[in-house]
């Protein structure tokens, strides 16, 4: 990984991270490379409320929980970024053009504007790959 390296975690990262699914060890690496001062994280506060509640949803909700306060409290080391106005108009400009989720607007957009690379798996994510300088690192999907 490059020194100062900056990268987007949507919810799909947190869930494969948090899941131990294909793609946790990369996200892990991720992280411990903001650690070490290495890179740097972001995350849109929608993702991680999306992770939270997907976490819920399968009946984890100590996995949610401890998501939650890890990233929200400082723990990890990742910068979650606030739902803004101006956050808010870009996500809803991005899905009124694209045909993604809502949420996955907010993660496409928050990757944009810290110029970050994205870090996910989600398919919906692909045929913005390259637009706008968006720039995607591709975790596996499961099985």
């Amino acid at each position: 990984m490059r020194r100062s390296a900056r990268i987007c975690l949507d919810a799909f990262a947190w869930l494969a991270w948090l899941q131990d699914e294909p793609g946790a060890a990369a996200v892990q690496r991720w992280l411990d490379e903001a650690d070490g001062g290495r890179a740097e994280c972001v995350t849109s506060i929608i993702n991680l409320g999306e992770a939270y509640y997907r976490l819920i949803r399968v009946e984890r909700r100590e996995a949610a929980e401890s998501l939650w306060r890890m990233a929200a409290g400082g723990t990890l080391p990742v910068s979650v970024k606030d739902a803004t106005r101006r956050r808010v108009r870009r996500a809803a400009e991005l899905k009124a053009n694209h045909t993604i989720a809502y949420a996955e607007a907010f993660a496409v957009g928050t990757a944009l504007e810290f110029r970050s690379t994205l870090l996910t798996g989600d398919p919906e994510i692909k045929p913005l790959e390259g637009k706008q300088d968006l720039e995607v690192q591709w975790l596996p999907r499961r099985s």
